[in-house]
């Protein structure tokens, strides 16, 4: 079958290379069915202290170029509608359900009709005692030494279910991105963390959202695809959609990977995958 890729980044997030115009010409030439631009959404949008401006420039775009983003999708999405059907998105750093969220809402909210699914992602966790830990072995580190496994683990599922208790997002991006912290090995979850989790996924399927399989795991070092086959396999087994990302921030990652992991997961029961379209959720058979 003809696959489809729904998280791609582009030059502007300032750690990815090529423009999306690119990544749509090598979505073409590899056979894909179907593209999701989901460049990283403004972090600007929650973090407008001066001293984040550095941090801003090499994470995601500045809310003033949101708007031209949008606008390079759909005239792509317009030029290429006979080869390839481009679908329009963002992967939204979730901090909070209050007041971050808010702000991401109002920048977000004159392109509502224009979105075919929403990303949202988690790349840090924080509670009241704690500063802010980045997910990245190289600023995260010291946090897991000094918190230990079990609190990292487990406030990064209360952030999860946060994300999802907002009703606001299609697709959880990098299900289990909290693993980047343990880079090589695994995180190991504690009988409780487990559970805790386990009834994440119910809440996730009385939700009706998806679950992307982050394939560029791999590439990050952490020898698998996000989720973790362990957790896909909980996945599966309880029907909860499934959605294919690369993540690719260079054009060659489009796809990486996609046909691996389906003949592996077919083993485990993976019969279909999850597309969107304004917002619908659609299942397509493998």
């Amino acid at each position: 079958m003809k696959l489809m890729d729904y998280h791609i980044h582009n030059r502007r997030c300032g750690h990815a290379v090529g423009e999306i115009e690119d990544y749509v010409k090598v979505a073409i030439e590899k056979n894909l069915k179907e593209i999701g631009i989901s460049d990283h959404f403004p972090l600007g949008a929650i973090l407008d202290d001066p001293q984040f401006k550095e941090i801003i420039k090499r994470a995601s775009m500045e809310v003033k170029e949101f708007p031209y983003y949008i606008k390079d999708i759909k005239s792509l999405k317009e030029k290429y509608k006979n080869k390839i059907k481009v679908l329009i998105s963002t992967e939204i750093n979730f901090a909070t359900p209050g007041r971050a969220l808010t702000r991401q809402k109002k920048i977000l909210e004159p392109f509502m009709d224009d979105y075919d699914y929403l990303l949202g992602a988690i790349h840090d966790i924080k509670w009241h005692e704690s500063p802010v830990i980045i997910l990245d072995p190289r600023e995260g580190s010291e946090a897991l030494k000094k918190y230990g496994i079990e609190k990292i683990n487990l406030e990064y599922i209360n952030k999860l279910i946060k994300l999802v208790e907002t009703n606001f997002f299609d697709v959880i991006a990098h299900f289990d991105n909290n693993r980047i912290l343990f880079r090589p090995d695994k995180p190991n979850y504690s009988p409780n963390i487990w559970q805790k989790l386990l009834d994440l996924l119910d809440k996730i399927k009385n939700k009706g959202m998806a679950i992307e399989i982050n394939t560029s795991g791999t590439l990050k070092g952490i020898g698998s695809q996000f989720p973790d086959d362990k957790i896909v396999k909980e996945i599966i087994r309880r029907d909860i959609p499934l959605m294919l990302g690369s993540d690719a921030h260079r054009p060659e990652n489009i796809g990486y990977m996609f046909e691996e992991f389906i003949e592996k997961a077919k083993k485990w029961g993976l019969s279909h995958l999850c597309a969107y379209e304004k917002r619908e959720q659609r299942l397509v058979k493998i």
